[in-house]
């Protein structure tokens, strides 16, 4: 039962997480496509901030830190409590950078690699002991 539970719990993060960064990866398209005005660059600041610090969260737990380390930065680029001294073709590069990030965050969630199973060449997982 406990095992079920767990499944059902990583499932619904996953859910979660995809539908993060749906709304996030959209929320951008539309700051590229469209010149923003200060009040929705907030909006999106706040957005992609919650859905990078989710992605940080999952990236974590199944042991990806080089990725965990990228979603970071956006993290901190993305915070909104402090302003930005960019100039606006800066911001849009960045936009774009993390849209693009956002957008493959799907494939890199994908396949969860577990930090404590070892995979030998002929791809039999090893689990050590304690």
């Amino acid at each position: 039962m406990l095992l079920h539970d767990r499944q059902h719990a990583r499932s619904e993060a996953c859910i979660l997480t995809r539908l993060l960064t749906l709304i996030a990866t959209i929320t951008l398209a539309a700051a590229v496509l469209f010149r923003s005005p200060s009040d929705f660059r907030m909006a999106v600041c706040i957005v992609v901030s919650v859905a990078a610090a989710m992605v940080v969260i999952r990236c974590l737990f199944t042991g990806k830190l080089l990725w965990t380390l990228l979603f970071l930065g956006v993290l901190g680029i993305f915070t909104p409590f402090h302003r930005t001294q960019f100039s606006h073709f800066v911001i849009s590069m960045l936009d774009m950078a993390t849209l693009a990030l956002l957008a493959a965050s799907p494939m890199i969630l994908g396949k969860s690699t577990n930090p404590f199973v070892f995979k030998h060449a002929n791809g039999t997982a090893v689990i050590p002991r304690n």
